[in-house]
């Protein structure tokens, strides 16, 4: 992924790509996801079945977000949905998912079978004692005359 040059590093843009990509979620907390669900859409207020599978055990999450609960101000541009991980991954295993995303009129099937995707990608899920938020060090200057 990356090459060093002398005092460069080049960067293989396609697998950046996938690590800029990722959605990232941390258990215990509530965050918001930013997806480009808009420009593929048929249905003109559609609801969202969001389709989490993890690539270790094959276990699947499937929730519905309402047309309402898209809280971007440029629904054209990207869309922003909160997602409480608790409320759907609290003791699912942590690691990377793949997602889907589809449009339907229903606000509650969480079958995919037959609906338009809109978006798919890869999750990581993290725990929230592995995360660090913040980074504390001693420096020692050396001054010399």
């Amino acid at each position: 992924m990356l090459r060093k040059c002398g005092a460069f590093f080049f960067v293989n843009i396609k697998h950046l790509r996938h690590l800029l990509l990722m959605l990232h979620l941390i258990k215990s907390q509530t965050q918001y996801v930013f997806l480009t669900l808009t420009e593929k859409q048929i249905l003109s207020n559609p609801n969202y079945l969001f389709v989490f599978t993890n690539r270790s055990n094959n276990n699947s999450v499937s929730f519905v977000k309402l047309n309402n609960a898209d809280v971007s101000a440029h629904k054209d541009r990207f869309n922003k949905f909160q997602i409480v991980t608790n409320d759907h991954f609290a003791n699912q295993l942590v690691g990377q998912w793949t997602y889907q995303i589809y449009e339907q009129v229903s606000n509650s099937n969480t079958n995919p079978t037959g609906l338009n995707l809109l978006e798919s990608g890869i999750m990581m899920l993290a725990d929230a004692q592995n995360v660090f938020s913040s980074y504390s060090t001693t420096d020692t200057y050396k001054i010399r005359r």
